[in-house]
C-alpha cells in the first residue's frame, strides 16, 4: 500500500510539473513580443524622448556607434538597443533595476550586467563626445575669479 501511494504521489508530482513547465513555455513568446512592441515604439515615436530622455534619431545613432567599437553586441535574447534603452531608462528617471526588469521584462541581475555593458562602452566613447580644456580655453575671468578656483583648477599647483 505504502509503495502504491508513492507512485502515486510521485505521478503526481511529474503530471504537475509538466503542466507548469508547459505554461511558463507558453508565456515566453508573449514577454518576447512585449519587448518587440515596446522597442518599436521606443525607435518610431516622439515617446522615445519622455520614455529615455533621447530622440528616436539621436538614439539609434548612440547604438550604432556602440556597436561600432564592438564592446557591446547583440545578444540572442537582446539586442544593443534594448541594452542602450535600458541604460538610459535608468539614468534619466533614476529608478532601481527591479523597476527596470518588470517594465522590459528581464531579471534584475541581465538588467545590472546590461547596465554595466552600456557603462564601459559610453565611457569608451568618451574621447568622441568630451573634450577636456586645457589651460589656455577658460576665459581670464572665471580663472582668476576666487569663486571658480575649485573647478578650474589648471596648473596652479
Amino acid at each position: 500500500m505504502m509503495i502504491l501511494c508513492m507512485i502515486a504521489f510521485w505521478l503526481n508530482l511529474l503530471r504537475t510539473v509538466r503542466t507548469r513547465s508547459n505554461s511558463m513555455s507558453e508565456f515566453q513568446p508573449q514577454k518576447e513580443r512585449h519587448r518587440q512592441e515596446l522597442m518599436e515604439y521606443l525607435v518610431h515615436t516622439e515617446q522615445c524622448r519622455d520614455i529615455i530622455r533621447m530622440g528616436p534619431k539621436v538614439f539609434l545613432q548612440l547604438c550604432q556607434q556602440i556597436r561600432r567599437i564592438g564592446l557591446v553586441k547583440d545578444a540572442y535574447w537582446s539586442t544593443v538597443e534594448e541594452q542602450v534603452a535600458k541604460f538610459l531608462h535608468i539614468i534619466g528617471h533614476n529608478v532601481k533595476n527591479w523597476s527596470v526588469s518588470f517594465f522590459f521584462h528581464r531579471s534584475r541581475e541581465t538588467v545590472f550586467r546590461h547596465f554595466h555593458n552600456i557603462l564601459s562602452a559610453i565611457l569608451r566613447l568618451e574621447g568622441e563626445f568630451l573634450i577636456q580644456p586645457n589651460g589656455t580655453l577658460v576665459e581670464p575671468h572665471i580663472l582668476n575669479n576666487n569663486r571658480f578656483y575649485p573647478y578650474f583648477k589648471v596648473g596652479l599647483w
